[in-house]
């Protein structure tokens, strides 16, 4: 929540933030470590929504992109400086969501099962009842972003499209070698 807070002042300003607080009951914001019911999160969604003109979907997949560096920084301490994205990537579940719900017990990230398929490529299983399959992809497109690579996002299934789980394949671009010096 405070997280979409801040987000939402980078966003659309600190005025449109106190008038989101004003319309969803929350006159002090919201603290780091409180767990707070998801309806409160989408009236600040919908909020968001009503200012931009964009769907809950869109919102959720760049809010998600944003708050990377964020939990880079908060996280960084479980996470090995040698990883490659798709390290990174890899060990999501088993390393940066234990830390996240030693810090914010109360917290609920989703089960992610992750494996490499191949050298530059990681399957993500994402299944959760919140289907909020579109932040996994904002924190996959935003961890591309923080390592400098180049990603593809291929869905095979999805839970927003009826299937049980979302399969999503993170393949890793090969950066293209400048061409060689005419001289």
């Amino acid at each position: 929540m405070d997280e979409f807070e801040r987000y939402s002042a980078r966003t659309l300003g600190p005025e449109s933030v106190a008038r989101m607080r004003e319309l969803i009951d929350a006159p002090n914001g919201f603290q780091r470590e409180t767990w707070y019911p998801d309806e409160v999160f989408d009236a600040q969604v919908a909020y968001y929504g009503n200012q931009t003109g964009r769907t809950a979907p869109e919102i959720l997949e760049d809010f998600a992109e944003a708050m990377v560096p964020g939990l880079l920084e908060v996280y960084g301490f479980v996470i090995d400086p040698n990883w490659t994205v798709l390290d990174f990537l890899e060990n999501t579940e088993k390393i940066i969501h234990r830390g996240v719900r030693l810090y914010s017990p109360r917290a609920r990230p989703p089960a992610i099962k992750a494996e490499r398929i191949a050298p530059d490529e990681v399957a993500i299983i994402y299944n959760s009842p919140r289907r909020l399959c579109m932040v996994a992809k904002g924190i996959i497109r935003g961890a591309g972003t923080s390592y400098g690579a180049d990603l593809d996002l291929i869905e095979d299934r999805c839970m927003l499209r009826g299937d049980s789980e979302c399969y999503i394949r993170v393949r890793e671009r090969a950066v293209a070698a400048p061409p060689p010096d005419p001289e």
